[in-house]
């Protein structure tokens, strides 16, 4: 892990610079993502209270990436600032899902957007499209769902559960869930 990376207390303020960059998805289906990669995939960090998963990516492996707004992606590349633990984690609100020592830092920046476009489409068409959620109870990314639970909580403020119009008929809908879906979200 670069020295970069590394903070000297449990839980630090980090900047992206030459030796690493990186990109977070909402954490909903960012874990289908996650498991989409299996063991290609290098360090994950989840930052609970953010909803978000962190993939790092060798400097210059995200320019260009389009970052539309129903997607909740955010690029941090050089002087960029990221909330990072140690190893061990913090507080069960910063953790590693996957380590840097035990798979490597990097993720291969094109097999992680071809694995979020597998799931959500192309990222460069999403913009103006319905955010992608993920339904509470198959696990599916799709830009078709209802509200079906919102909570409010001191520590990370609204959650909300959305379930697909399938999970919701009991016919099983309308609607093709989106995994193994090659264009996307409708």
């Amino acid at each position: 892990m670069p020295a970069s990376l590394r903070p000297d207390t449990p839980i630090g303020i980090k900047y992206a610079d030459d030796t690493w960059h990186a990109i977070s998805t909402a954490n909903d289906w960012g874990r289908c993502v996650l498991d989409a990669l299996g063991d290609h995939t290098g360090a994950v960090l989840e930052d609970t209270a953010l909803r978000h998963l962190v993939w790092f990516v060798p400097p210059g492996g995200v320019d260009g990436w389009p970052t539309p707004e129903p997607l909740r992606l955010t690029l941090y590349r050089a002087g960029d600032s990221l909330l990072v633990p140690r190893l061990n984690g913090y507080r069960g609100v910063n953790v590693w899902l996957r380590t840097p020592k035990a798979n490597g830092l990097f993720t291969d920046p094109n097999t992680l957007r071809s694995a979020m476009e597998s799931l959500v489409g192309p990222l460069d068409q999403a913009a103006g499209r319905s955010p992608v959620v993920v339904c509470h109870f198959c696990a599916t990314p799709t830009r078709d769902a209802q509200v079906i639970d919102a909570c409010e909580s001191f520590s990370t403020g609204t959650h909300v559960r959305y379930a697909c119009h399938p999970c919701l008929s009991t016919t099983g809908g309308d609607r093709v869930h989106l995994l193994a879906h090659p264009e996307g979200p409708r």
